[in-house]
């Protein structure tokens, strides 16, 4: 875990919400930090979405508790009977999220004095819920992190290292331990970029205008997301059969490294496109796309068509590759495709200020 905004904006919010209870006299001020803990969110968006939940959660767990509490009893022996409803309830009404909190909720609110039960049962429920209201309050407060920054950052990065090892791969010059170190770290890293992609996309526009331009950045950035999970499938399928692949003759290695280097060119070529770093040529056309995927295979069919059984490597090895080179062909045509229509059709609201750094 690296220490981050979201760490510093939940001990503010826990601050926060203990002041408010303090400021309002609350006997139990630490319920207020406690409920904040849970509510506080990486975006104003789930912040928002989250506060509702966990209100609805709250307000299901105290009226089980204030109706155990007034008419039936509060021994420990209830308090689980009316835990068990209350879980029951909120997965009926699809509130899963809020267990936790709901139960910390009708916990406290049952285990209220028996004198005046009701009157303290409702300051508890009501210090909870400031709790909640100080974790939203932190949440507007802060500025978001810029997410498509780093979602763009991340995925440029990310396919940096997957291209120097395909590269790597195809001279024969890749060092396999550090391959397979470093793939893992491509796997999780391809895993915080669907993170950083959810977080992004639920980023929320106040212009018309915008909301039509983030459209179609949401759509450029899932694209570039499928366009790096191919290259690391190539990258992964390239490792496990290089024994075949070394089988090929020369003329027949240099025929898959050509077509290989071509999309990881192509590939960094429209990462660099999108922020402006390559200029996108108004004239484009779809001619301009690579091969067609199948004059390519009829291509490799009769280039790997050998006449020495002996020495013939895996049909089915071969195959995968060559399988994992068309699908990372496809996803690219089309994220060029996507880019060379966001640039050209839509200048004005398609200004990107993104700079490449390295992690």
């Amino acid at each position: 875990m690296k220490f981050g905004a979201r760490i510093l904006k939940t001990g503010i919010a826990i601050s926060l919400a203990l002041f408010i209870a303090e400021l309002f006299h609350s006997p139990s001020p630490s319920l207020a930090g406690i409920s904040a803990i849970f509510a506080i969110q990486p975006s104003i968006y789930r912040s928002y979405r989250t506060i509702l939940e966990r209100a609805q959660g709250n307000v299901i767990g105290a009226i089980i508790a204030i109706i155990f509490g007034l008419y039936i009893g509060n021994d420990f022996i209830l308090i689980g009977v009316a835990s068990v409803l209350c879980v029951a309830l909120l997965i009926q009404f699809k509130l899963e999220n809020t267990v936790g909190l709901a139960l910390v909720t009708l916990v406290i609110v049952m285990d209220s004095p028996g004198n005046d039960f009701l009157e303290i049962a409702l300051i508890r429920f009501g210090t909870i819920m400031l709790g909640l209201v100080a974790a939203f309050i932190v949440n507007l407060i802060f500025i978001p992190p810029k997410y498509e920054v780093a979602l763009f950052q991340q995925i440029y990065n990310t396919n940096n290292e997957i291209i120097k090892w395909i590269r790597l791969n195809l001279r024969h010059a890749a060092d396999f331990p550090l391959l397979k170190k470093d793939m893992n770290w491509m796997q999780k890293q391809l895993t915080q970029i669907r993170n950083q992609y959810e977080l992004y996309k639920e980023e929320r526009t106040f212009l018309k205008r915008n909301s039509v331009s983030k459209a179609r950045k949401i759509a450029i950035y899932r694209q570039m997301i499928l366009c790096s999970q191919k290259a690391y499938e190539l990258l992964k399928i390239q490792n496990r059969y290089e024994n075949d692949y070394l089988q090929l003759e020369p003329m027949k290695q240099e025929v898959m490294r050509q077509q290989i280097d071509y999309l990881a060119d192509k590939h960094e070529q429209l990462l660099l496109t999108y922020i402006d770093r390559v200029a996108v040529d108004a004239e484009y056309i779809e001619d301009h796309l690579a091969q067609d995927p199948k004059e390519l295979m009829d291509l490799f069919l009769n280039e790997m068509k050998s006449d020495d059984p002996e020495n013939n490597p895996d049909e089915y090895h071969l195959m995968r590759i060559i399988a994992c080179v068309f699908a990372y062909q496809e996803t690219l045509d089309y994220l060029e495709k996507l880019i060379h229509s966001f640039k050209i059709r839509h200048t004005d609201e398609n200004k990107i200020d993104i700079s490449v750094t390295d992690e």
